[in-house]
């Protein structure tokens, strides 16, 4: 297991953390930011090109980029940084000249692009694309409001029963319908639905287009358990500043072994998050599959941000499930990354197939 973070690791935490820092709800919960506000800051800085998988030696890797979601993670920033970087990803993986133009477009901040990836936990069918047109619907689609394309996952009918996978690029003005999905953490999600849309627009097909939106999703996931990692580091900080400072029985309630073992706890689970993400990144930085160091990542990051929140919650008591605590901000937010990084159930299966096959292929 590799646990070194990429060498641009520090330089682009300070910077991150000092823009998260003024637009964090736990520094001003009132504030509101504008999403094209957001784009072009994130151009401004260049982050709309961090981790490009397509740039090659001399960029900066996936184990540095993963600075920025720590901060963004710590402050608990929303933000499109996530879904804008997933869709370049996908682009750029395509290898296609569209697919290339269009991710210099979102790395310039010329064109907000958000992924429509199908879920199967939604127990929906995928988006189906059929003689150029696309019917069916995405759940779940981040910013799908404020986007200029949708970058789709779907099914291509081959004909003669044979369906492959295909990415497409659709403009949201198309015939395509958002609607909000609300949920109780309020976060950004759409349900967008293509009614007979023309699709010209194609980035890749077959084996090209499952194995961009496949390395894709990875990296993603390292991202999204990075800000996990970042939210946990934040959240232990009040959880044992709060422990210090509460005073019950003649005393602060951090002396009692009880509370010391919960704030453990969370400093265990963040810590071993931490090393996951570090691991995966340098793999996928390699060039390697890393199904399984994904996988378990996954896994680990899942189980951190329910424990975290859970032993906060247990310490700070009452207290944490009021409005003035900080404490339900972290558990809204822990929700929606374990709903991002999929079920437990596939995450599982995905492990036992990987150390099956090592097992009986040798080592990897």
């Amino acid at each position: 297991m590799e646990l070194t973070w990429g060498e641009d690791y520090d330089a682009l935490a300070e910077v991150a953390r000092s823009v998260f820092q003024r637009i964090s709800p736990l520094t001003d919960r009132d504030r509101t930011v504008d999403f094209v506000d957001q784009v072009r800051q994130f151009a401004a800085l260049d982050w709309l090109t961090l981790g490009n998988p397509g740039c090659g030696a001399g960029s900066a890797s996936l184990a540095s980029t993963a600075a920025v979601f720590v901060e963004a993670g710590r402050a608990l920033v929303r933000s499109p940084l996530l879904p804008l970087t997933t869709a370049r990803d996908a682009a750029v993986l395509c290898g296609s000249p569209r697919a290339d133009a269009l991710a210099a477009g979102i790395g310039a901040g010329d064109t907000t692009v958000v992924p429509a990836l199908h879920d199967p936990a939604w127990g929906r069918p995928m988006p189906a694309l059929r003689g150029g047109v696309l019917s069916g619907t995405a759940l779940a689609v981040p910013y799908a409001d404020a986007a200029d394309l949708l970058l789709v996952e779907a099914t291509e009918d081959m004909g003669g029963e044979n369906w492959s996978d295909v990415l497409v690029a659709v403009p949201r003005e198309a015939q395509v319908t958002v609607e909000p999905m609300p949920n109780l953490g309020e976060h950004s999600m759409f349900a967008v639905t293509f009614s007979e849309t023309p699709v010209s627009d194609v980035l890749a097909r077959a084996g090209t287009a499952h194995t961009a939106l496949v390395t894709a999703r990875r990296r993603a996931s390292v991202l999204s358990a990075a800000q996990i990692y970042g939210a946990g580091l934040a959240l232990l900080d009040r959880t044992v500043r709060y422990a210090q400072e509460r005073r019950q029985f003649g005393g602060p309630i951090g002396r009692f072994q009880a509370v010391q073992y919960l704030c453990t706890d969370i400093a265990v689970g963040v810590h071993l998050t931490s090393a996951f993400v570090r691991d995966a990144a340098r793999r996928l930085d390699e060039g390697a599959d890393a199904a399984l160091e994904v996988a378990l990542m996954c896994k680990q990051a899942r189980m951190t941000a329910e424990e975290m929140v859970h032993a906060a919650h247990e310490v700070h008591a009452g207290i944490g499930f009021m409005v003035e605590s900080d404490v339900h901000l972290f558990t809204k937010a822990a929700a929606k990354w374990m709903f991002d990084l999929g079920g437990e159930h596939r995450t599982d299966q995905v492990i036992l197939t990987e150390l099956w096959a090592e097992a009986i292929g040798g080592q990897r």
